[in-house]
């Protein structure tokens, strides 16, 4: 039952995108906000691994639940730091819905797989989300941070001057991809009606990144609310 629903999350994005039926989308309070809120209390009882079931199921549908897709990603690199079996499936599974809501421009996002790629010591890519975020309108816009000045000093200073071009010019050529709208799939819709049964993890396959015209750069960073 674990991995049941691998990749379901995006499929169910792809397939309400494509879908003229009158199949129920099941959002607002009765899908998406339900399985968002199950997550956050799950999350205040410090279950991680209940909370990022829940918030999967709340990343399924899509566009507006950016935030699911953030706290999935966090949910699960806190289990994968607990150690355990899946510990690295964990992970991976943190980093991909990071990845992609990162790559809707979702700020938090951002700040996050930097300071996980710091951790870790992935300069590269730490640098390379350190400048998305610290440049991201929407967060400076909202003069918030997710990112104090110690950490994005000790980013910047842990990559050589060609390695930092390097980001630059990736992060110069960044341009937003948006979530679609989606729907939940069965097992997390009966799950969020019936609350009898926990909904599994679903993997998500990361989309490649768009390429476009440079953003205009930002000057300081701030926060994904």
């Amino acid at each position: 039952m674990k991995h049941a629903l691998l990749a379901l999350a995006l499929a169910a994005l792809v397939s309400a995108c494509a879908s003229n039926n009158n199949e129920s989308t099941f959002r607002g309070g009765a899908g998406g906000d339900a399985a968002y809120g199950r997550g956050l209390q799950a999350l205040e009882r410090g279950d991680h691994a209940e909370a990022h079931d829940y918030f999967i199921c709340a990343a399924q549908f899509g566009s507006g639940y950016e935030v699911a897709w953030y706290y999935a990603g966090t949910t699960a690199l806190e289990v994968a730091r607990a150690g355990g079996d899946d510990a690295d499936e964990y992970r991976a599974t943190g980093e991909e819905y990071l990845t992609r809501s990162g790559l809707a421009g979702w700020g938090a996002s951002q700040a996050a797989l930097a300071r996980h790629y710091h951790e870790i010591g992935n300069p590269q890519e730490a640098a390379y989300w350190a400048l998305l975020y610290t440049n991201n309108v929407r967060e400076i816009s909202l003069g918030l941070t997710r990112m104090d000045d110690e950490t994005i000093i000790a980013i910047r200073d842990g990559v050589t001057a060609e390695e930092l071009a390097e980001a630059e010019a990736r992060a110069t050529r960044f341009v937003p991809d948006p979530l679609p709208v989606g729907r939940a799939s069965a097992e997390c819709a009966e799950a969020i009606q019936s609350d009898r049964e926990r909904p599994q993890r679903a993997r998500i396959p990361v989309r490649e990144q768009r390429q476009g015209p440079p953003q205009r750069p930002g000057q300081r960073p701030g926060s994904p609310y």
